[in-house]
């Protein structure tokens, strides 16, 4: 079954990899885009977020 643990690594997944496409996108002179990496973050804490109150709604917490 899913726990919140996996919610919250699922979550912290995306953070990590929005946090690495901003930081190894090259320096700031060249091209830049932070609304990638934006995006990216938020999704991952949205999903955390999210995924742990459908879990803990449906009582298998």
């Amino acid at each position: 079954m899913f726990t919140w643990r996996g919610a919250i690594i699922i979550g912290i997944g995306f953070v990590v990899v929005g946090m690495a496409y901003l930081v190894l996108q090259g320096d700031n002179d060249q091209w830049f885009d932070r609304a990638g990496a934006t995006m990216l973050i938020v999704l991952g804490v949205a999903m955390a977020f999210t995924f742990s109150v459908l879990l803990r709604g449906s009582r298998e917490l």
